[in-house]
């Protein structure tokens, strides 16, 4: 029934947020991961031929709050799968 799936629990909405995400791990046009494990810093974005070296808080907390999102909406695929496995055993 549409609309009984959150929106994003649905698969094409998910890769596709995937897909956004993967680009600060490296998934762009120069294969170059944007987020820094070493420091937990995010560069600002890609010039033609390299990263940008600055990591202003903006980037940052866009990196973050785009792992928080990912992570929520894995959570929560995870339970609306749990909950269709559960519903019959509980019938």
């Amino acid at each position: 029934m549409p609309g009984s799936v959150p929106r994003h629990s649905r698969p094409w909405w998910y890769e596709q947020a995937q897909r956004a995400f993967d680009w600060f791990l490296g998934w762009n046009d120069l294969g170059l991961e944007l987020y820094a494990r070493q420091t937990g810093g995010c560069r600002d974005g890609l010039h033609v031929d390299r990263g940008n070296e600055n990591q202003g808080a903006e980037s940052t907390l866009a990196f973050l709050l785009s792992l928080a999102e990912m992570r929520r909406v894995q959570n929560t695929a995870t339970s609306v799968q749990r909950s269709a496995v559960a519903a019959p055993i509980a019938q």
